[in-house]
C-alpha cells in the first residue's frame, strides 16, 4: 500500500505534465504542420473526419474530397465549401477553415480541383471547370441526407477565385461566400484582361506567374510541387516562353496563358469573370492594397453594384493594408513593406461565422451595420467608409508633368505641379531590355524569387538611372487623402513599333527616402484597348493612359508626390523586347527611344482621386 501522498503527487505530475505539453503544442502552434494538428482538433471538437469523398462529374471524372461533420450534430447542416489546387490534405488555410467552421456546427467539404492531387482528369489550367465542378458538386451536396440544402464557399487567392468561378452559375444553393485576394478570378472585363493575376495593361508579372505556375502550373494528372530553387536565376533568360520547362520540365499551363492572346475567345474556356456576367451571391469581399489584383477585386465588385442593386445591397467589400492574404495577419506584423502600420485589426473570424450564420442558418443581421466599402488608410492608420468606388465625395486633381526637357532621374530637372508648362518639351531616354530598371516592392505575390520583398520599399536606388524620368511636387500645404484609382495620362513617342511604359507614384519624405505607393504599366500596343493591339509608328505622338491600381494613402503636409516614369520593372514585369511581335517566344531585343512630351498642348498628367482630410491641430 502506498501513501496517499504518493497518489497525489503522482496526479499532480501528470496534471502538470500534460499542461506543459499543452502549453508547448499552443506555443509551436504556427511551426507544427496544419496536417499534423488536424487529427488532435478534430479529437478535441469532435468532429468526423471522411478523407475518402468522391463525387463524380458529368463527364465521369471524379475529384475527391474530405467532409468534416460535427458528430453531436442531429439536424441538417448547412456546408461550407473550399476547393484548391494545392492538396486538401495537406494546405494549412483549407484546414484551418475546415476545423474552424466544424467546431461551429458547419459540414465542410474540401476538394482538390480537377486533375491535381487525388482528384481525377487532366489538363489542368486555371481555371477550366471552375464553374461546371462547381456546380455538379454543389449538386451533390444537396442530394445529401446531412444537408440542408445550402452552401456557402471561402477561401483566399486561388480559393477566392474558384468562388467567382462558380458563383457566375448563380446556383440557387450558393447562399453566399467570403472570397479574398481574388481579383485574379477577373478576364475580359471593364476594359481590362488580368486573367488569374498575370497581367496588368497586357504586360505579364513574370516573377509571380512563373512563381506560381512552376510551383502548382503541372498539367500531368495528380501532379503539384514544392517551390522550384532555380526559378529567379532564370528569370533573365530567352524566350519567356520556355522559362517554366527549364526549371520543371513537363506539359504546364504557363505555356497556355503566354499562347492565348489577351482579349481572344480561348479565355472563353476558363470560367473568369467578364463583363457577360451577372453574380448575384451574398458576398463579404476582402482584399489588401497590396495585392497585386486589387483592381480585379474592386472591377468585380462595381460590376455586382452596376447590374443588380438587390445583388449590392448584399455585398460588402474590405481593403486592408498589408500584402497578398495578409488581411488576419497585418495587425501583429505592425509594416507594410517599409511602411509602418497600426489600426489596423479586425474581427475577421467573427464576420465570417456572421455572414455564414445568417445566409446559410438565417441566425442573426448578417452584417447589416457593415458598410458597402470599408477601407483603410495607409499612413494614417484610420478605417474609412463608402458606398460606391471610388467614393463619390473624391475630387479628382491634375498633377502636369513639367520639366526643361532633362528629367532623368531624381536629379533632373522634372517637376510635378497643378498648372502645365505653357511650352512643350520632351523627356527621353533609352530604354535596354538587356538593363532593365530592377524592381523594387511593389504589387507582388507568389515571387518565383523567395527573397522578394512587396509592398513600399525605398526607391531612390532606382531613380538615379537615367532610364527613369523622376517628376517631383513642391512639399504639400495641406494633407492629400488619395482615395481611388491612380491613372498616369502620357503624352509618349517611341522608336520602337512597341514598348512598354511603367508609372509608379512615389511618397517622398522629408528626410529623402521614397517610399513606392501605387504602380501600374501598360504595353503600348494595348493603348486603344485589349481587343485592338496596334503597333506604334517610329517617332509619331500618342495619348495612353498608364492605370496604376487603386489606394488610399494620405500624403502629409509638407511631403512631397513624386511620378517615375520608365518602360520597365524587372522581374516583377515581363521586359517588352521592343520588336512589335509576339515578345513571348523571341530572343533578339531591340533598344527603343521612348519619348515622353510634357506642357503646351500635349501635356502629360497624373490623376489623383482625393478625399478632404481635416488640417490636424498642430
Amino acid at each position: 500500500m502506498r501513501p496517499a501522498s504518493f497518489w497525489w503527487m503522482l496526479l499532480i505530475g501528470a496534471t502538470l505534465t500534460v499542461v506543459i505539453a499543452a502549453g508547448l503544442l499552443y506555443a509551436l502552434r504556427n511551426r507544427i504542420p496544419a496536417h499534423w494538428q488536424v487529427p488532435a482538433r478534430a479529437l478535441l471538437f469532435n468532429v468526423r473526419i471522411d478523407d475518402d469523398v468522391w463525387i463524380t462529374m458529368p463527364d465521369g471524372v471524379r475529384l475527391a474530397g474530405t467532409l468534416y461533420r460535427p458528430r453531436a450534430a442531429r439536424d441538417p447542416l448547412a456546408t461550407v465549401y473550399v476547393r484548391l489546387p494545392y492538396d486538401r490534405r495537406h494546405y494549412g488555410e483549407a484546414l484551418g477553415e475546415a476545423m474552424f467552421f466544424a467546431r461551429h456546427g458547419y459540414a465542410v467539404l474540401v476538394q482538390d480541383v480537377r486533375g491535381k492531387f487525388e482528384s481525377e482528369g487532366d489538363g489542368f489550367v486555371p481555371w477550366r471547370h471552375g464553374t461546371g465542378d462547381g456546380v455538379a458538386t454543389l449538386d451533390w451536396i444537396t442530394r445529401q441526407p446531412w444537408s440542408n440544402g445550402k452552401v456557402g464557399t471561402i477561401g483566399c487567392s486561388a480559393l477566392g477565385e474558384l468562388q467567382y468561378a462558380l458563383a457566375r452559375a448563380n446556383h440557387p444553393a450558393h447562399a453566399a461566400m467570403i472570397p479574398s485576394a481574388a481579383g485574379g478570378a477577373a478576364g475580359a472585363l471593364a476594359g481590362n484582361a488580368d486573367y488569374f493575376g498575370s497581367f496588368e495593361g497586357g504586360v505579364m508579372q513574370l516573377s509571380g506567374t512563373t512563381g506560381w505556375f512552376s510551383r502548382h502550373g503541372g498539367k500531368l494528372a495528380h501532379s503539384g510541387s514544392p517551390a522550384v530553387p532555380g526559378m529567379a536565376a532564370l528569370l533573365p533568360q530567352l524566350p519567356v516562353l520556355d522559362l517554366v520547362q527549364r526549371a520543371r520540365p513537363g506539359p504546364n499551363a504557363y505555356e497556355d496563358f503566354l499562347l492565348t492572346p489577351l482579349g481572344g475567345p480561348g479565355w472563353n474556356d476558363l470560367d473568369y469573370v467578364t463583363d457577360a456576367d451577372r453574380i448575384t451571391t451574398p458576398a463579404l469581399v476582402i482584399n489588401t492594397w497590396g495585392d497585386q489584383t486589387i483592381d480585379g477585386t474592386l472591377a468585380i465588385s462595381e460590376a455586382v453594384r452596376r447590374h443588380s442593386p438587390e445583388a449590392a445591397m448584399y455585398q460588402h467589400v474590405v481593403i486592408a493594408p498589408g500584402n497578398h492574404c495578409e488581411h488576419e495577419q497585418i495587425a501583429d506584423m505592425g509594416r507594410f513593406g517599409e511602411l509602418p502600420v497600426s489600426n489596423a485589426g479586425q474581427p475577421y473570424r467573427e464576420w465570417y461565422l456572421q455572414w455564414f450564420d445568417y445566409w446559410l442558418r438565417g441566425r442573426g443581421d448578417g452584417l447589416a451595420k457593415l458598410p458597402p466599402y470599408l477601407f483603410f488608410v495607409l499612413n494614417e492608420q484610420r478605417w474609412l467608409t463608402s458606398t460606391a468606388w471610388p467614393p463619390t465625395q473624391a475630387r479628382h486633381q491634375r498633377w502636369y508633368l513639367r520639366s526643361g526637357g532633362k528629367a532623368n532621374g531624381r536629379d533632373g530637372d522634372g517637376t510635378l505641379g497643378p498648372q502645365p508648362d505653357e511650352n512643350e518639351h520632351v523627356d527621353g531616354y533609352l530604354y535596354d531590355p538587356l538593363d532593365p530598371v530592377p524592381s523594387r516592392g511593389g504589387p507582388l505575390c507568389c515571387s518565383a524569387d523567395p527573397h522578394a520583398v512587396s509592398g513600399p520599399v525605398d526607391q531612390r536606388d532606382v531613380e538615379i538611372r537615367d532610364d527613369v524620368l523622376v517628376y517631383t511636387s513642391q512639399p504639400l500645404e495641406a494633407p492629400m487623402r488619395i482615395v481611388g484609382p491612380l491613372r498616369a495620362h502620357l503624352v509618349v513617342s517611341s522608336s520602337a513599333p512597341d514598348t512598354d511604359f511603367v508609372a509608379r507614384l512615389v511618397h517622398v519624405w522629408p528626410d529623402g527616402r521614397a517610399t513606392n505607393i501605387q504602380e501600374g504599366a501598360l504595353r503600348a500596343r494595348y493603348r486603344d484597348g485589349i481587343f485592338c493591339p496596334t503597333r506604334m509608328k517610329p517617332g509619331e505622338t500618342y495619348e495612353l493612359t498608364v492605370d496604376m491600381r487603386s489606394i488610399a494613402y494620405l500624403v502629409p503636409r509638407g511631403h512631397r508626390i513624386r511620378l517615375d516614369v520608365t518602360s520597365s520593372s524587372f522581374p516583377r514585369l515581363e521586359r517588352n523586347l521592343n520588336t512589335g511581335g509576339r515578345n513571348y517566344d523571341e530572343t533578339v531585343p531591340a533598344q527603343a527611344l521612348n519619348r515622353v512630351h510634357v506642357g503646351g498642348n500635349t501635356a502629360s498628367y497624373l490623376e489623383l482621386p482625393v478625399l478632404s482630410t481635416p488640417e490636424p491641430p498642430g
